[in-house]
């Protein structure tokens, strides 16, 4: 990992994407029950709220068609779809449940409600046991495939969130790199669907592979390489696939 350093953690640990929707409506308040774990406490809301602002603040440019939710993961790599979690917004005052989708997915609400109450996303689990991570997703993408401007987007959205997990050192040369997605220093990892046997940008006619990581679980994403465009495709061939199509 020499060059992976934090964005390894960001976006492999926590991931691609925690994502909200275009809209930016309140939500009432709904009652959940929630069991009383010790710390269960995703993020504070006033940190992932950072991440809707970077959302809104360069969406257009980057993935002007895609939409925005968060997803959780859990330790070994799994969707956290069902497993019976429930994911509230709750503070002293505000307590707002946000449904969880089948594949672990959810819209973090704008609320100045849970700003003012100080809020936090609370899970039924403990927290060591998930990690989140923002998901852009633009519609009519193959299934195979995810569109290079839509993972630069998942990084935006993802530093802003953990700026605090961003060492000063980093912080300083981002401000002159453009932000930290920019950064010369550092290496971009997402987690792959499945594992993989490559992953290769296209764009026309132009194609190149790219490095695998964790044993083609991840790979590598050029998001600094302004030679690809935010239209360019990052094509997956899955390892099973290539296993099934070699046997007798």
């Amino acid at each position: 990992m020499k060059p992976l350093s934090i964005m390894a953690v960001l976006l492999t640990m926590t991931g691609p994407a925690f994502a909200q929707d275009a809209t930016s409506q309140e939500v009432p308040a709904e009652q959940v029950q929630v069991s009383s774990i010790k710390d269960p406490e995703l993020q504070p809301y006033r940190h992932m709220v950072r991440g809707l602002d970077a959302w809104d603040d360069k969406h257009a440019r980057l993935a002007p068609g895609a939409s925005l939710r968060f997803e959780l993961w859990t330790r070994d790599g799994k969707m956290a779809g069902g497993e019976g979690l429930q994911l509230r917004l709750a503070g002293n005052e505000v307590d707002i449940a946000l449904p969880l989708d089948a594949d672990g997915t959810f819209v973090l609400p704008r609320s100045q409600e849970a700003l003012a109450d100080k809020a936090d996303l609370i899970l039924n689990r403990k927290k060591d046991q998930f990690r989140w991570r923002p998901r852009v997703r633009t519609p009519g993408v193959p299934a195979n495939a995810r569109r290079l401007g839509d993972l630069r987007m998942e990084c935006e959205v993802g530093a802003a969130v953990r700026k605090e997990e961003i060492s000063l050192m980093l912080r300083a040369g981002a401000v002159a790199a453009g932000g930290i997605c920019n950064l010369p220093m550092t290496a971009y990892l997402f987690r792959a669907p499945q594992r993989l046997l490559s992953a290769t940008v296209v764009s026309g006619d132009r194609k190149s592979g790219l490095p695998l990581r964790d044993n083609g679980n991840g790979f590598q994403a050029p998001l600094r390489d302004k030679n690809w465009d935010n239209d360019a495709l990052i094509v997956y061939e899955f390892a099973d696939a290539a296993a099934a199509t070699a046997k007798p």
